[in-house]
């Protein structure tokens, strides 16, 4: 009686915990006005720059987007090949090929609201970036082609190419107490760019990290951007707009 209680308790008691306490890491982000990069380098004390390239996948109307899926291909220091899916509240992934894949869940704040996610990297080992939906789906492995399977994500894959490449240059930023790590991070692209400072912090202290990472930002003296959405989506969005019209 007594353990049946206990684990009925047990039970209970995950439910009721933000996804975040459940066992997903939390990464709070702001984007701050993309004017004021150097000056955000300088008084963030921000460190060594790296470079990397990151190629996006989807349809002229960003089909997998609107479904909360992200195929990214980033090449820089390490190569790799991440499918994300941004599923509704409350929707739960079980682990693809048996545990063989590592599946990272994560809960981002931004724009003082949380979204889960579930995703799954992979190595990426050819030298050319593909630019067709077919190329890219033959490099998915069977773990992320699983996670989209789970997330009953329907697309015609014939209609995806690459829509995007963007120079992302980042830094990492001196350690704050409750924040860390702390990383500014630039995306370029031909016709615009976006910058986001972004932080880890622990589950129970998500809503206040958040609030902490934009006091941090205004005693810096840098002004937050008037958008506060995922970067990808913005960018995604900006991209493809020459594309509907």
């Amino acid at each position: 009686m007594f353990r049946t209680l206990l684990i009925g308790g047990v039970a209970m008691l995950l439910c009721c915990l933000s996804p975040a306490q459940a066992g997903c890491g939390l990464e709070v982000k702001v984007l701050l006005s993309p004017d004021q990069t150097k000056a955000a380098v300088a008084s963030l004390h921000a460190g060594k720059e790296t470079v990397s390239q990151v190629y996006f996948f989807d349809t002229s109307s960003l089909d997998l987007l609107s479904q909360g899926v992200i195929v990214r291909l980033r090449q820089g220091s390490s190569v790799d090949l991440t499918v994300k899916v941004r599923p509704p509240a409350n929707k739960r992934f079980s682990v693809p090929s048996g545990g063989r894949e590592n599946l990272k869940c994560e809960v981002d704040i931004v724009g003082g609201e949380e979204q889960k996610s579930y995703s799954i990297q992979s190595k990426f080992a050819g030298q050319r970036i593909p630019e067709t939906g077919a190329e890219i789906f033959g490099m998915l492995s069977a773990g992320q082609k699983d996670l989209l399977k789970q997330a009953h994500i329907s697309t015609d894959w014939t209609l995806i190419k690459r829509i995007a490449g963007i120079e992302s240059k980042s830094w990492r930023v001196r350690t704050h107490p409750h924040l860390n790590p702390l990383v500014l991070e630039l995306w370029q692209w031909p016709t615009g760019q976006v910058l986001e400072l972004s932080a880890r912090a622990s589950g129970a202290a998500g809503s206040s990290a958040y609030s902490q990472l934009q006091q941090l930002a205004t005693a810096k003296g840098l002004f937050l951007s008037r958008q506060q959405e995922f970067k990808t989506t913005l960018v995604l969005r900006a991209m493809t707009e020459g594309f509907a019209r």
